[in-house]
């Protein structure tokens, strides 16, 4: 009924496209298809900026959790060692971590970055401000 949207408009590979709402109009809006703008440090309340100091910590425990993983299945002795049981349980543990990471990826992003639908709304934005 539709004809297709353009190829440009639609996600690439490692486009975020869980939905995000506009700092402006709150229209939500697949991250890859708005404008990003990162909030300027002086702006956030302290206690923002500890939760960020957190959320960074988390994130950084999480990719240490992921890059220990990844090394013991590169570890061909190690997979030898380990029953299927175990294997799929480690894969689980595995995709759990990635999820967990994407998550606490984007609540550092809605707590450091502003998002907006086009960026008309972020130039009326900064008129308001």
């Amino acid at each position: 009924m539709y004809p297709k949207p353009p190829q440009q408009f639609m996600p690439k590979q490692g486009d975020v496209i869980t939905p995000r709402d506009c700092d402006f109009c709150g229209y939500p809006l697949a991250e890859y298809r708005g404008v990003m703008e990162t909030k300027p440090v002086d702006s956030l309340l302290e206690s923002e900026q500890q939760q960020i100091t957190e959320l960074t910590s988390e994130v950084a425990a999480i990719k240490q959790q992921i890059s220990t993983h990844e090394s013991a299945v590169k570890n061909s002795a190690h997979q030898k060692s380990l029953s299927r049981q175990q294997k799929k349980q480690a894969n689980a543990n595995y995709e759990a971590l990635q999820k967990q990471l994407f998550v606490k990826n984007q609540e550092l992003k809605k707590m450091t970055s502003w998002f907006f639908c086009n960026y008309d709304h972020q130039a009326d934005f900064h008129n308001k401000i």
